[in-house]
């Protein structure tokens, strides 16, 4: 979290993981399993991957009640090959004390993307078009031990 209240993003990506199952639940992220590295497919590529993006955006008090962008961009490091692009955008006001920011939670499934082969893929994340967060695991090809 940037210690600057009136820094110029006004955003800081306070969670960022890649887990089994993440949702909202009364504004609140519930993450079960969380901080995955490696994820063995057993069926081959292309393959779908049955786990969960969760973050958590701090929305600092200057910049409430303003709209927000954000970008996910997953893509195989080594190559810069691109998987999938999910765009967002985020509009937070809520009542609150005075100088008081909200935290904007968000789960995202990866059910429904495409991974074509094995290999270390990165998840990075930016805010209002600022980098914000990177998190890396490892699809690993498991169908010959079958």
């Amino acid at each position: 979290m940037n210690p600057d209240p009136l820094a110029d993003s006004g955003l800081d990506l306070t969670t960022l993981t890649l887990c089994d199952y993440a949702n909202i639940r009364e504004g609140m992220l519930n993450i079960v399993s969380s901080g995955v590295t490696r994820i063995a497919l057993h069926s081959g590529f292309p393959s779908e991957v049955d786990s969960y993006i969760a973050m958590s955006v701090y929305v600092q008090p200057h910049r409430v009640g303003t709209a927000h962008h954000g970008r996910v961009i997953i893509r195989f490091p080594d190559t810069a090959e691109e998987i999938a692009r999910i765009d967002f955008e985020f509009n937070v006001d809520a009542d609150r004390h005075p100088g008081e920011g909200l935290f904007f939670p968000f789960a995202l499934p990866l059910r429904g993307i495409g991974f074509p082969h094995a290999g270390q893929v990165d998840i990075s994340v930016s805010l209002n078009d600022q980098p914000a967060g990177l998190v890396s695991f490892w699809l690993i090809d498991n169908s010959a031990s079958q």
